[in-house]
């Protein structure tokens, strides 16, 4: 026999949910009013195309607001300001990454774009948040594959909500637990414009990198293959081909490429390590 528990739904009205072993919280995602509306047990956070995440939990009334370029409020008052991809983490398990992206107004300034929230093996991700488009908010929900949500999406700057007032604690890279303000945000977080900047920064860096593991493993490859050929050949007729010559044609061919892209990848570095300081 199913068995059936009640709780507040968005709107205030007692509404079923069935007992799911997958999804204890009792998490589901629905679109209330032109907001997509995330709730469980115990938070209920709603999210609209106007740059704007609320959290409320149920029990204490707590009430947690980012928004704008974006800020964080708790129950009111101004926190901190933070940008790049950044996570709270809620005392029932709940997990909440904001994405932000770049203003198309202004570069310097970030929105939230994109949330993803996960509880246990439930998962949801809202994208659309921003203001850049209007009516693009999307809800797209992870039933039974929340965990596997939580590890593909790149957690950036992970805040703990204190659980003993009204706050957010994180762990700073010397391992000791820091109250959450506007310094330690500084301190933390990726260049402001959003992590994208840092990312587009060094893409060429990574490319570069790339490259010579393409090599290493063409080398190693090839390598394996002469031998084997060679081995071949003192047993039989001599080979078809000339393993070790391609291994060095191919070699020296990959090398060439990489020295030309490295030169380049030094260059436009340089040119966007200018620009970035320029506009800092």
């Amino acid at each position: 026999m199913t068995q059936v528990q009640s709780s507040n739904a968005v709107d205030g009205c007692y509404r079923p949910f069935p007992v799911d072993p997958l999804n204890p919280s009792h998490a589901r995602t629905a679109m209330h009013w032109g907001k997509a509306v995330f709730e469980n047990m115990t938070y209920r956070i709603t999210m609209g195309d106007d740059n704007t995440i609320s959290i409320k939990n149920r029990h204490t009334r707590e009430n947690y607001q980012a928004w704008g370029d974006p800020h964080m409020n708790v129950d009111g008052q101004h926190a901190f300001d933070f940008w790049g991809t950044t996570t709270l983490k809620l005392e029932d398990g709940t997990k909440l990454t904001i994405e932000t992206t770049p203003s198309a107004n202004n570069p310097n300034v970030t929105l939230s774009s994109k949330v993803t929230i996960t509880n246990g093996d439930y998962g949801v991700q809202i994208s659309g948040i921003d203001t850049d488009k209007t009516g693009t908010l999307k809800i797209n929900e992870a039933k039974g594959w929340g965990k596997v949500l939580d590890c593909a999406v790149d957690d950036g700057t992970v805040l703990q909500r204190n659980a003993t007032c009204k706050s957010f604690v994180a762990v700073d890279d010397s391992g000791l637990v820091r109250n959450v303000d506007q310094t330690y945000i500084n301190e933390t977080a990726p260049f402001k414009g959003g992590a994208d900047k840092l990312q587009n920064q060094f893409k060429d860096a990574f490319r570069v990198l790339g490259g010579l593991l393409s090599i290493r493993f063409a080398g190693v490859f090839l390598g394996t293959l002469a031998n084997a050929n060679r081995n071949s050949s003192e047993r039989h007729a001599a080979p078809t081909f000339d393993a070790q010559a391609q291994v060095a044609l191919h070699f020296d061919l990959t090398l060439s490429r990489w020295q030309a892209c490295a030169t380049t990848s030094e260059q436009m570095t340089a040119r966007r390590a200018n620009e970035f300081a320029a506009s800092s």
